[in-house]
């Protein structure tokens, strides 16, 4: 695939493991984690890109991790189950990347990956510019409380977050009417959110809650599409929260055909651009 180098760096030693439980059939021992961690470049460059998003999609598409790039561009997963995953790599002017299938096995860890995104050129034309404002928000942020003045869905903004301290989003949530919390895992973060015309679906069945991360579909209505918000992001990141319980509330960039169950779109600080 242009633009995306990915290299794989399997231990000696569970080499020589793998090897010998396939001539003798032996039982290899359980891995507790699984890694997959590189970096994201400029294809043109090869400089380091600092706050992409990264994507770890499992085998139905659904989010199963996401990582923002440190300042060398690096991110790192650990999972500690096996099964097929790929990557899917965005950040601002650039192509957005999906990588190959990475098959997550016992004794194997990806952990020489490298993703290369192409720069996303838009020819302009000349524009004279009379006089320019600071602004402390990004146009998509803009737009949100311009929704939220018209009255569309209910908002929660980074003020009240920092008023109300709670300690996960999921928390934050579950003060709104209308929204419940199921449990599908262990630990705190392993609640899903539900509304109330989400808890019974077409003909019975389940109707999950749209959840969307800077203007990203973080799930999908498969079996097991759940996610766990607070596994996606915490309280600190968080800029905005948008959420719209009515099919007549919900803006047109967020229409799908399961957008009926309820949608709630979050935005985090990666959306603030600074004064300029």
């Amino acid at each position: 695939m242009p633009g995306l180098s990915i290299k794989v760096r399997l231990p000696v030693a569970a080499m020589a493991a793998t090897c010998v439980a396939l001539v003798t059939g032996a039982a290899r021992p359980a891995v507790a984690q699984f890694v997959i961690e590189g970096r994201v470049l400029d294809d043109e460059t090869e400089a380091p890109l600092v706050g992409a998003r990264v994507f770890l999609l499992n085998r139905y598409n659904r989010v199963a991790g996401y990582k923002v790039t440190d300042e060398a561009g690096k991110f790192r997963f650990e999972k500690s189950s096996s099964g097929r995953f790929r990557l899917e790599i965005s950040a601002v002017g650039y192509r957005q990347t999906i990588t190959p299938v990475l098959w997550m096995m016992e004794d194997r860890a990806f952990a020489g990956l490298e993703v290369r995104l192409t720069p996303n050129v838009v020819l302009l034309a000349p524009v004279e510019i009379v006089a320019l404002a600071p602004r402390a928000t990004s146009p998509v942020l803009e737009h949100a409380m311009f929704r939220r003045t018209r009255g569309l869905g209910t908002h929660i903004t980074r003020q009240e977050i920092e008023d109300r301290g709670p300690a996960n989003v999921t928390d934050m949530l579950l003060e709104l009417p209308g929204l419940y919390a199921s449990r599908r895992g262990t630990g705190a973060s392993g609640r899903t959110i539900t509304m109330s015309r989400s808890l019974a679906g077409p003909a019975g069945g389940s109707c999950p809650v749209q959840i969307w991360v800077d203007g990203m579909l973080a799930t999908v209505n498969a079996p097991g599409g759940d996610v766990f918000v607070d596994e996606l992001v915490t309280p600190q990141d968080v800029e905005m929260i948008e959420v719209f319980r009515g099919l007549g509330t919900v803006p047109a960039e967020f229409l799908n055909p399961y957008a009926r169950c309820g949608v709630i779109a979050i935005w985090t600080k990666r959306t603030v651009e600074p004064p300029q």
